[in-house]
Order: structure tokens, then sequence, then C-alpha cells
């Protein structure tokens, strides 16, 4: 009988340690998925304040774009928004080639303020479409 109860606490010391260990392990990783998502919508965030030096004839601020796109979107294969919102990595993708395009060409932004109120919800899908539009009606 005394080797029963010893058998059993031993198991409930042993499952009790197991529960503290992988409550610590998600909250660790909870932890790092938010840090992830802020670094995503920091970076989207940026790509607004680069597109906001663009003008009169300066096009550099394409270039500190596309280097903040390039960060979102290698964050955003990591991100819990490429999981709620279908194909975001392929969208910042898709920034990048537009900046290029856009350097490239020397053109000014059509509605850069429309542009970049849309970058501030970088987690909403439909947002984000718009935003490829107005890119793409350059």
């Amino acid at each position: 009988m005394k080797m029963s109860k010893f058998i059993l606490s031993i198991c409930l010391i042993v499952s009790l340690a197991l529960n503290v260990y992988l409550i610590k392990n998600q909250m660790i990783s909870n932890n790092k998925q938010q840090k992830i998502d802020l670094d995503f919508k920091a970076s989207i965030g940026r790509i607004s304040g680069s597109l906001d030096a663009v003008g009169d004839g300066n096009y550099t601020g394409y270039l500190t774009a596309i280097e903040h796109a390039s960060k979102a979107h290698a964050l955003s294969k990591h991100s819990s928004y490429n999981h709620e919102s279908s194909n975001i990595t392929g969208t910042t993708a898709e920034l990048i080639n537009q900046f290029r395009s856009l350097y490239a060409n020397q053109k000014n932004l059509a509605d850069k303020e429309r542009l970049m109120q849309g970058l501030a919800e970088p987690n909403n899908r439909e947002t984000m479409d718009n935003i490829l539009m107005l890119l793409n009606k350059q």
C-alpha cells in the first residue's frame, strides 16, 4: 500500500512539473509571436514614413521603403497575420516590386495620403489589397 502511494506521489509530482514546464514554454512562444507581429507592423508602418519623403524629384524614399518592405516580407512568413490573412507574404513581396518599379521609373505617388493611411492596418487583407490597387494605378 505504501509503495502504490509513493508511486502515485511521484507521478503527481512529475505531472505537475511537466505542466509547469509546458506552460512556461507556451508563454515564451506567445511572447516571441507577439514580438514578430509587432516588428512586422512596425516595418509596414515605417514604409509610410519613407514614402512621405518621396516628391519634388526626390525618389530615395522608395529605397528606404524597399528596405522596410523587405523586412516585413521576411517577418510575414512567421507572423500570425500570415495565418489570419491569406497571402500576406505575397502581398509584401508585391510591395517590394511596386516600390522598385516606382523608383526605377522615377514616379511620384498619385494618392500618397490614402496609401499612407492604408499602411496603418497591415493585418487587414482588404486594406492591403487596396494598397496594391493604389500602387498599380501609378
